[in-house]
């Protein structure tokens, strides 16, 4: 679903990965002499991809590989939103890689153990809301947990929401998230299938 997403907003070559199974340097460059571009940009939707991208920019030649260091699939998909294939591709460059600073990054899953982290106290099987890579609330209740998370998403500067629903969820749950968002903040909503396992969602907020 994610995969699909991305293609169909225009990118070219889609690496697939997991927590587990991050891509390698090769596996860019693989990607980068398959494309047979004269100019590519890397959107790693990782922080722990970045520094492969940036090492297959670094080693290839004869193309100018730019890489948008995008640490989430959210900020990824705003990136690609931004590409103008009209502009150079500095001025993409520069217009994406502005797009995801002003992301913010959500993502729901569920707990394997007891734990307390940020003051948070984590039971076995609660679903916890994570922004910017801190724990920020967990229970039972998955939709409340999205909701708890969206409201410290949320600010005065919003103006759009991105629901991305993945494995083990329903469309009729993520459209009743979406509903909450729409009907409690003066902010629209997008709402996509992702399909993407580990996360029950990617939520991002700009």
């Amino acid at each position: 679903g994610v995969k699909q997403l991305f293609e169909e907003q225009g990118c070219h070559y889609v690496i697939e990965g997991g927590q587990t199974m991050n891509p390698s340097t090769e596996d860019f460059l693989k990607a980068i002499d398959e494309l047979n571009a004269k100019n590519i940009i890397i959107l790693p939707n990782n922080s722990n991809i970045i520094m492969a991208a940036n090492q297959a920019a670094q080693v290839t030649e004869d193309v100018n590989v730019e890489v948008i260091p995008s640490k989430t699939i959210p900020q990824g998909y705003t990136a690609l939103m931004m590409f103008n294939e009209n502009a150079t591709v500095e001025d993409n460059t520069e217009e994406m890689t502005q797009a995801i600073s002003e992301v913010k990054s959500g993502q729901v899953t569920y707990a394997v153990r007891d734990t307390q982290m940020n003051g948070v106290d984590i039971k076995e099987k609660d679903f916890m809301g994570i922004s910017e890579k801190k724990i920020v609330c967990a229970m039972q209740d998955r939709l409340e947990v999205c909701k708890n998370l969206i409201d410290k998403m949320v600010d005065e500067d919003s103006a759009i929401a991105t629901i991305i629903y993945g494995e083990g969820t329903t469309e009729e749950e993520a459209q009743e998230l979406a509903d909450f968002i729409a009907d409690t903040y003066p902010i629209d909503v997008e709402v996509h299938y992702g399909g993407q396992p580990v996360y029950s969602y990617y939520l991002s907020v700009e």
